[in-house]
């Protein structure tokens, strides 16, 4: 219950209990945005209220936080599973409005813990609460990393340095291992040094590799996982990151060339890797995603197989090795995104128009026999997240390539850089149709996808561009190129995304 005080009133709008209640009661007919433009302005104003205790600013951030985790809570899911289909300007939207409110929860759980480190008149009164007020500010601060990783910007400086201070005050004050239940209903229970661990463990966990899901998945599976977690001020077995508490930079895998101080600690995932191992060991042998796991997500078991198998190669003592070397080069390269436009240009369509609706042009820095990294400049790239379909086209080439965005990082100026794989240069256009025992016409004008060349199928074999839902394993289907028809038996998809497959059939031509 909420201890409201009474007598120096302060000009605070939440300081009465009766405004209070009229003023919050009916966020839930505003919406979720409309609600956390309201509750960030509220904790705002706890900054700079006038005769506004300390023991009471505490008790209206904590209402506040409490009140938006409900809005809090749709957005997030609506942002990470595309339940609900956004514009980017509403993507845009959401993630603000999220951002925003974190960013001021975090101050203002920041707020009580300053009025405390600086005497403030009723500071003393916090004493109690402060490893709560402490574990909950981290805890705000690591949800302001994570959605900066959904997007796949950098982390601003401040959140580090936040991060940093409210940690090395909690070791201070001597209860950064302390633990306790941050929220009511919560089961497991947490400390400072926990919730740090939280968001170092995933930011090493190379989220800038991992579709928006799998950020949010990664990130609940760090959350389980955080009582496994080890932290050392040295070096040690098992400690294979480093972070510097004095430095606003984001912690790193520890090499010869770190430099130790008093602000240096050493962390890793301890026993959080077997326990991962272990997960994807029953997955693998069930195909059952295991209830323990607990994840608050309806998601297929081989997008949570493929997150854990993420984390297990990221926390594991040395780094997984590159398949392929990269090549330093500069070039520039044409791209477009989105099925219909990869389709039309790579399988030829748009060959004597020079006009491509959503074509950018981005500057390749290095490649490999797999792909190539590229510069995407601030203006451009405002559609990318890992698992895009992209079609490609070189300077001086003229066949499109076809490729998949697998990694996404953004830095301080806006720009992205991108690291893509190319699965095929060139293609032809065909058109597929169910099919027909009776051999007869088909009554619709087919679907339209790209057969791709490939050097690793089987002869006898046919890898094809499609859109999703066009395969099925119970289907034979028609494929109608080059003045030929072909019966095409499904033999598997190789990739996936969310306007794509890539699928490999057994091909038959028909007389």
């Amino acid at each position: 219950m909420l201890r409201w005080m009474r007598g120096g009133v302060s000009d605070h709008p939440l300081e009465d209990k009766e405004d209070a209640r009229q003023l919050l009661g009916d966020l839930a007919d505003k919406g979720s945005f409309r609600a956390l433009e309201e509750l960030a302005a509220y904790l705002d104003a706890v900054k700079t209220a006038e005769r506004l205790k300390p023991i009471r600013a505490f008790e209206i951030v904590e209402l506040l936080d409490r009140s938006a985790r409900p809005f809090l809570r749709k957005l997030n899911y609506d942002y990470v599973t595309h339940s609900t289909r956004l514009t980017r300007f509403q993507q845009h939207r959401l993630w603000y409005a999220a951002h925003t409110f974190l960013t001021q929860l975090a101050e203002g759980y920041r707020f009580c813990v300053a009025k405390f480190e600086v005497g403030a008149v009723g500071g003393a009164a916090l004493k109690p609460l402060l490893p709560k007020i402490a574990a909950r500010a981290i805890r705000a601060c690591g949800a302001q990393l994570k959605w900066a990783l959904l997007r796949y910007g950098p982390v601003e400086h401040q959140v580090w340095e936040h991060l940093a201070r409210l940690y090395t005050a909690s070791e201070a004050l001597g209860f950064a291992p302390w633990l306790l239940t941050l929220y009511r209903g919560e089961r497991r229970e947490s400390s400072c040094e926990r919730e740090l661990l939280r968001s170092l463990m995933l930011t090493v966990s190379a989220p800038d590799g991992l579709l928006p899901v799998q950020v949010e998945l990664a990130d609940r599976i760090v959350a389980q996982c955080a009582d496994a977690f080890v932290m050392g001020a040295r070096p040690g077995g098992g400690l294979h990151y480093v972070i510097d508490l004095a430095a606003t930079f984001p912690p790193g895998r520890l090499s010869p060339s770190v430099t130790v101080n008093p602000q240096t600690r050493f962390f890793g995932p301890g026993e959080a890797a077997a326990r991962v191992a272990r997960y994807v060991a029953l997955i693998e042998r069930s195909g059952r995603v295991p209830e323990e796991m607990n994840l608050g997500l309806e998601l297929e078991p081989p997008v949570v197989l493929d997150t854990l198998q993420h984390l297990a190669r990221y926390w594991a003592a040395s780094l997984p090795e590159r398949k392929e070397p990269r090549r330093q080069r500069t070039e520039h390269v044409t791209v477009v995104h989105e099925f219909g436009e990869v389709v039309a240009n790579a399988g030829g369509l748009f060959f004597e128009s020079a006009f491509v609706s959503n074509d950018e042009e981005w500057v390749l820095e290095n490649e490999s026999r797999g792909g190539f990294g590229a510069f995407v400049p601030k203006a451009l790239g405002g559609w990318l997240r890992v698992g895009c379909l992209v079609g490609v086209r070189r300077e001086e080439g003229v066949a499109w390539g076809v490729g998949i965005v697998r990694r996404v990082v953004g830095d301080e100026q806006g720009n992205r850089h991108v690291g893509i794989q190319m699965l095929a240069t060139g293609g032809a256009a065909v058109t597929l149709f169910p099919s027909r025992p009776d051999g007869g016409a088909h009554a619709s004008d087919g679907e339209l996808c790209v057969l791709l060349p490939s050097t690793t199928t089987q002869s006898g074999e046919a890898i094809l561009l499609l859109r999703p839902g066009v395969y099925s394993a119970r289907r034979t289907l028609e494929m109608q190129a080059y003045d030929r028809r072909y019966r095409l038996h499904p033999v598997t998809i190789t990739e996936a995304g969310e306007d794509f497959e890539i699928a490999r059939f057994r091909i038959e031509e028909l007389t």
